[in-house]
């Protein structure tokens, strides 16, 4: 009767590991298109793992996305991970959908290579959206009119919002419009 019990207790456990294992989750762009960060640099190549932080209490905020609504980390093998406030994208998605796109490839292209500058990633993502045919000039407005609304920003942004979406800008070879 002992084995019996270990037997389904193991069996109950391996159940639970198959069904609690979610594929990667795929970002979904603001033209429908999912999409998922892929990588290769330093011998590693993959898809970067992305973490929707969702949470009722803002104390339980994933402490790593500090002000930020996204974040790229490395874990301590180098794999990069994506963490996304879930909650922010579900209450602006829908009105700024410019933005989360931006945000996920600028996210991305850290992934693709931490060492990038803030306005490195930012210019990076700014070209894959002209890429994708994602950029045009009501997109390039939105996306102008959030950083112009960050007022003050680490150096590493440059400063401001201003002067980070001015050197996004210079970097991508677009001129102010």
């Amino acid at each position: 009767m002992t084995s019996f019990i270990q037997v389904l207790q193991i069996f109950f456990l391996v159940c639970l590991m198959i069904f609690s294992i979610k594929p990667a989750e795929a970002f979904i762009l603001s033209n429908g298109d999912e999409i998922q960060c892929h990588f290769s640099r330093d011998g590693l190549s993959g898809t970067a793992t992305e973490i929707w932080n969702t949470y009722t209490n803002s104390d339980d905020r994933n402490p790593e996305l500090g002000r930020a609504v996204a974040v790229m980390r490395l874990n301590t093998e180098g794999w990069p991970t994506i963490i996304i406030d879930a909650e922010a994208h579900k209450r602006t998605s829908k009105g700024t959908p410019a933005i989360w796109d931006f945000v996920y490839f600028h996210e991305c292209a850290h992934a693709q290579q931490p060492s990038l500058t803030e306005i490195e990633a930012n210019c990076s993502s700014y070209k894959e959206l002209q890429r994708r045919g994602l950029m045009n000039y009501h997109r390039m407005k939105e996306l102008e009119a959030i950083h112009l609304s960050m007022l003050i920003l680490p150096e590493e942004y440059g400063g401001s919002g201003a002067k980070f979406w001015h050197k996004t800008l210079q970097c991508a070879g677009e001129t102010q419009r």
